[in-house]
């Protein structure tokens, strides 16, 4: 009777203690352990919250769709999302990462919409210079839209117009996108002869 007159008089917080401690040890530990790693996971996950904006400079350009920034005095690969531009040995991979190079190099670089693919690399929407470099590099035809059915339509408009200009790569009669590049081999070859 005492301690059923002394649970009433404790707050939830103190109750919930006294049910805690008639726990078996093994219990309790799984229930420390999952609290300590939901503490410790929460911030990293607002971290990488699609509503944050990160500030980094740009320090060098790794190709047509793919920046390192320092963020936190930590050197980053950031590949800018929604797009996939020529690779290595691809016509116009030079030219994509040059005109990369013009808009974001040593500049102070906006990341936004910012997740990680499968990879586990940094996918972001960039600004430098106020200029959305994802945006720029599908309109200048230095990249193509990696995913048509994301739902960016600006993107995919962007695509539509640079090819209707025969802009970058869309000189190119029948221009390969790097995903069938690969499929098809291609990448380890040193020049391509494809049509004009």
């Amino acid at each position: 009777m005492k301690k059923n007159i002394l649970a009433a008089l404790l707050l939830p917080a103190e109750r919930m203690d006294l049910r805690l401690r008639h726990l078996p040890f093994e219990a309790r530990m799984a229930m420390a352990i999952i609290a300590l790693s939901t503490l410790v996971a929460w911030p990293l996950s607002a971290a990488d919250s699609a509503d944050e904006i990160i500030r980094a400079k740009a320090i060098s350009i790794v190709d047509g769709d793919s920046i390192s920034v320092v963020i936190n005095q930590e050197l980053v690969r950031v590949r800018l999302a929604g797009i996939d531009a020529p690779e290595g040995t691809q016509p116009f991979a030079i030219d994509s990462r040059q005109s990369l190079h013009d808009l974001c190099f040593w500049v102070e670089a906006e990341l936004s919409s910012i997740s990680k693919d499968y990879y586990g690399r940094m996918l972001a929407k960039v600004k430098c210079n106020g200029v959305n470099v994802n945006a720029e590099q599908v309109r200048r035809g230095m990249a193509w839209v990696a995913d048509q059915s994301v739902g960016e339509r600006e993107l995919v408009q962007l695509q539509e117009e640079a090819q209707a200009g025969k802009r970058g790569l869309w000189s190119y009669e029948s221009p390969i996108p790097p995903w069938e590049w690969h499929s098809r081999g291609w990448y380890s070859q040193r020049s391509w002869s494809g049509p004009r």
